[in-house]
């Protein structure tokens, strides 16, 4: 079975244009909203997600310019790990409910004083992950590794990786729908 990096690209742009013309348009007051103290405004989810592209852009790089070119007739194979397919299905949402309650890492905890160009840095940031998608169309990804952020040992195919990135978006674009409401 092959990667369909077109199908990652779609997701991709879907959670782009969701930000652009339902999020970026809100008023200030209801982009900082918090249904209880302990629940994240939009902007605080817009801000984590920021945080957790500043660790996977640059490994995704990383990963992709140590990869090499596809032949001709080749294609990146569909690979996966026990726990990436689990992170995975863990992470993507039941329509519009997030399957579980998750705890984050404290690097990946938003900013408390968060601004409106936070939107703007993760508009920027989905630009180039939707270019890296684009260029690992042009490499041979079998068996290429990358780290997470579970530690160095922890490593995902990058195709699954990429996949996990958009199923963590998903799971907080339910979050953000549900804080804006």
């Amino acid at each position: 079975m092959e990667v369909n990096f077109e199908q990652l690209l779609q997701q991709s742009n879907q959670i782009k244009n969701y930000i652009q013309s339902e999020v970026l348009p809100l008023p200030d007051d209801v982009l900082n909203r918090k249904k209880t103290e302990k629940n994240w405004s939009a902007l605080e989810v817009v801000d984590h997600l920021n945080k957790v592209y500043d660790i996977y852009l640059p490994l995704f790089t990383q990963a992709l310019t140590g990869a090499p070119e596809l032949g001709d007739y080749s294609a990146s194979k569909k690979q996966s790990t026990l726990l990436g397919r689990l992170s995975i299905y863990s992470m993507r949402p039941k329509g519009a409910k997030r399957k579980f309650k998750m705890k984050t890492f404290d690097f990946f905890r938003p900013s408390e004083h968060t601004k409106k160009e936070t939107i703007e840095t993760f508009l920027k940031n989905k630009e180039t992950y939707n270019q890296l998608i684009k260029q690992a169309r042009t490499k041979n990804l079998t068996g290429i590794k990358m780290p997470t952020s579970l530690g160095k040992r922890v490593k995902f195919y990058v195709p699954e990786c990429f996949e996990f990135i958009l199923a963590h978006e998903q799971r907080h674009m339910v979050q953000i729908a549900e804080a804006v409401e």
